[in-house]
């Protein structure tokens, strides 16, 4: 098993974003055999699914940090992936969402949890043409909602084959009719790929 934790911090007028990324790795650990004096001896297969991020092996990089953010604001990471072993099936999960009212500076309803991935929109995609843009042409998003609403879901990515490289869009928006309920805050959350 291989892992990989980098963590996402948002914060509304402050730190918005260090990214988190886990990523689990199973293959099938023997699978080939060869004969010796009538003997069937079980060897290596080739390497197990392996994923490599942003040409990391293990990933330890940020995602993105973004500071100051505000009704209205928007900003965007395009992610490559690859598999360096066997082929794979990708797997997406946000977790381990934390909302923090951070420093309250205005009245808000007692108590005060953090408003923050309640009113962030999250859109995921395969960004086939590595522009961090959205295309219609690129296909159906992987998950397009608040992100406390993709928190806590796992997303089937497909199959990732042999030293194929793929590229995952992340965009990130407040909306402009989004009070100052979320001034202040932070959420923190991980993202975990799996390649088994």
């Amino acid at each position: 098993m291989k892992a990989i934790l980098i963590g996402l911090v948002i914060t509304l007028l402050g730190i918005v974003g260090v990214g988190s990324l886990a990523t689990g790795v199973m293959g099938r650990p023997f699978d080939r055999f060869i004969l010796t004096n009538n003997t069937a001896i079980e060897i290596e297969s080739d390497p197990p699914p392996d994923l490599v991020v942003n040409d990391e092996n293990p990933w330890v990089s940020t995602v993105f940090e973004v500071d100051e953010v505000w009704p209205g604001d928007s900003g965007n990471v395009t992610l490559k992936l690859q598999n360096i072993g066997d082929p794979g099936t990708l797997y997406l999960h946000l977790l381990n969402l934390v909302d923090d009212p951070g420093i309250t500076p205005e009245p808000e309803p007692n108590p005060d949890l953090g408003e923050l991935s309640q009113n962030l929109d999250l859109l995921i995609w395969w960004d086939d043409n590595n522009d961090g843009i959205y295309d219609a042409v690129e296909g159906a998003p992987i998950a397009e909602d608040t992100l406390k609403n993709i928190a806590c879901n796992i997303y089937d990515l497909g199959t990732l084959d042999y030293m194929e490289m793929k590229y995952l869009g992340i965009a990130w928006s407040v909306d402009s009719t989004v009070g100052n309920e979320i001034m202040g805050d932070e959420c923190s959350f991980d993202i975990q790929f799996g390649l088994h």
